[in-house]
């Protein structure tokens, strides 16, 4: 018998690196002397009390759990009222809304363009129609939905629809609560949003701000995503600077030209990422909460203490699941999620474990919500408030994201804020340079990621099982079947209804008044998405259809520029 002799190298799967994961060098052991200027009244404070660093609530989640709030859309509402149901039995308490690609885009199903995106990344939420199937059975008050619609008009139908829908149902739309992932600026980088140029998507973001602070005070109507911009590369000085200083900008806008007070919402809202680097991550929640509470009362005149609290939703980075033996993906959720909880989070949405491979299964939903029952319940993390603080490390770090993320903040402030970062294309530039690194660093092997440039081995049954779990993109004969319904929509419903709502939501938009109530109305009257967009757009000079491919229909007609000559 032959023996295969290995070589022993004791020093094998040694550290690569000195720095967290955003570049923050780290020295191998804190002392007093690293938090000696920290002030723990000033600076860290009891949970509940300014700053909250510690928390926003006395005793965190001894009271009241994080939500468990993850994006459920299949490609039907049908499917999705079903999935909506199961998770909401095994334990779902937030429920976080996608629309598929040719909706973000702000179109139809029967658009041109539109035949290949139908049912990506979720279901066509065309119309209310849609709505009233994919929330059939669920209430409608006093739950906490989520938007994850973050392109301009994916982002102001979702608050229309679910506005529409609950007065249809005879609600109260003040009971309405939840947050609206509504960040144009953030779209404009990472996507590109043709339907709502520039000057619209700032309109109908302060128009929704408006509406909300009169009408549906606990649904937040413009959360800056923090996440897609971390999915893209940044790093988390830049992910904490872009969230804050968009909510100063929209929030600011609102503030000076509608008279909107911040003291007329419930806390704000970050959405955010949790990423591998369990400390910092951690760290970085804490300095948010600290830095809002300072901006909220000295810049942008919150009298109340709620109203300089913030709470924070978080996904795990769907940029660190790999399809290289995903049976690790297991692990980076659960510590992902982990970080989240030490860090006080209020929401937390994980990415599918089989993700990389489509949409999450049902089976990888219903385990990320047992990861968490085990986190509260076997674990006991939830016990104490904050169980980190007071660790030299953790204040000092979470001092030196504050810091970093403070010198970013006075660079957008230089530029004239982030509308002027984007117009200068000083925006852009930001998110190049840490990307660049990151995947350089990984080539180079000074990142490990084990699996993929470190710890290879071949994937085994479980692994293999997750590759071939993922929920896919249905056949081609089913998305189609989106085409036909969105036609007997517009076959069956009543013509006149929305022909006039249709004429005051261009009325409207044209006059310079808030054109949330009137779409709304559309809304409630069937009117599609891609009319809704068609009508505003027009309204505001441009053609009706974004991608100038489809002509405006007959009974729009009239509202061509040329029709009013």
């Amino acid at each position: 018998m032959t023996t295969r002799q290995v070589t022993y190298d004791r020093a094998y799967g040694s550290l690569v690196r000195t720095a967290t994961q955003s570049g923050i060098e780290v020295k191998p052991v804190y002392t007093p002397q690293d938090i000696a200027d920290i002030d723990y009244e000033r600076d860290i404070g009891l949970p509940g009390q300014y700053p909250f660093t510690r928390g926003i609530y006395p005793e965190m989640y001894r009271n009241r759990l994080w939500l468990k709030a993850f994006i459920v859309c299949y490609a039907t509402p049908e499917e999705t009222n079903r999935a909506f149901k199961e998770y909401i039995a095994a334990g779902q308490t937030g429920l976080r809304i996608l629309t598929d690609t040719t909706t973000l885009s702000g179109v139809d199903p029967d658009h041109p363009l539109a035949r290949y995106d139908i049912m990506c990344n979720g279901n066509p939420t065309f119309a209310l129609t849609e709505y009233e199937t994919m929330l059939d059975g669920i209430p409608l008050e006093d739950v906490d939905y989520e938007s994850a619609n973050s392109t301009p008009s994916g982002s102001f139908f979702t608050a229309v629809f679910l506005v529409g829908l609950v007065e249809k149902m005879g609600c109260d739309i003040k009971r309405l609560r939840g947050t609206n992932i509504n960040d144009p600026i953030q779209a404009f980088i990472l996507y590109g949003t043709p339907e709502f140029p520039m000057d619209l998507a700032r309109r109908v973001t302060t128009d929704l701000i408006e509406f909300g602070a009169k009408y549906t005070p606990r649904w937040h109507p413009s959360t800056p995503d923090g996440y897609n911009m971390r999915d893209a590369g940044i790093d988390t000085f830049r992910e904490l600077a872009f969230c804050i200083a968009n909510i100063i900008q929209y929030y600011g806008d609102a503030i000076k030209e509608r008279g909107v007070k911040l003291d007329d919402f419930r806390p704000m809202v970050f959405s955010t990422s949790a990423e591998s680097d369990f400390f910092e991550t951690a760290c970085k929640f804490r300095a948010l909460r600290r830095m809002w509470a300072r901006i909220a009362k000295e810049r942008l005149g919150a009298t109340k203490p709620d109203s300089m609290k913030c709470r924070i939703a978080i996904r795990t980075a769907a940029n660190s699941m790999y399809p290289q033996k995903p049976i690790n993906n297991t692990a980076r959720v659960a510590y992902q999620i982990l970080g989240a909880v030490l860090g006080g989070v209020q929401s937390i949405d994980p990415s599918g474990i089989d993700e990389v491979f489509g949409e999450p299964s049902p089976e990888s939903r219903i385990f990320e919500l047992d990861i968490q029952h085990i986190i509260a319940h076997e674990l006991n993390v939830p016990l104490v408030a904050d169980p980190l603080a007071g660790s030299y490390y953790v204040e000092w770090l979470t001092k030196r994201i504050e810091e970093g993320t403070w010198k970013i903040l006075n660079e957008i402030d230089a530029q004239g804020g982030m509308w002027a970062a984007l117009k200068s294309g000083w925006l852009k530039q930001q998110f190049d340079i840490p990307t660049i690194n990151l995947y350089k660093e990984i080539e180079e092997g000074k990142r490990l990621i084990v699996g993929v440039n470190s710890f290879k081995g071949e994937d085994g049954a479980i692994s293999r099982a997750i590759i071939d779990s993922a929920y896919k993109v249905p056949a081609d004969p089913k998305r189609f079947g989106a085409i036909d319904k969105v036609k007997r929509l517009r076959a069956t419903r009543d013509e006149r209804k929305v022909v006039d709502s249709l004429n005051e939501l261009y009325r409207a938009t044209r006059d310079g008044e808030n054109i949330v109530r009137p779409a709304i109305e559309a809304a409630k009257a069937y009117a599609t998405v891609g009319e809704m967009v068609g009508a505003i757009r027009m309204a505001s000079g441009y053609c009706y259809d974004p991608y100038e491919m489809v002509q405006t229909p007959p009974f729009m007609k009239h509202l061509e520029p040329s029709a009013n000559r």
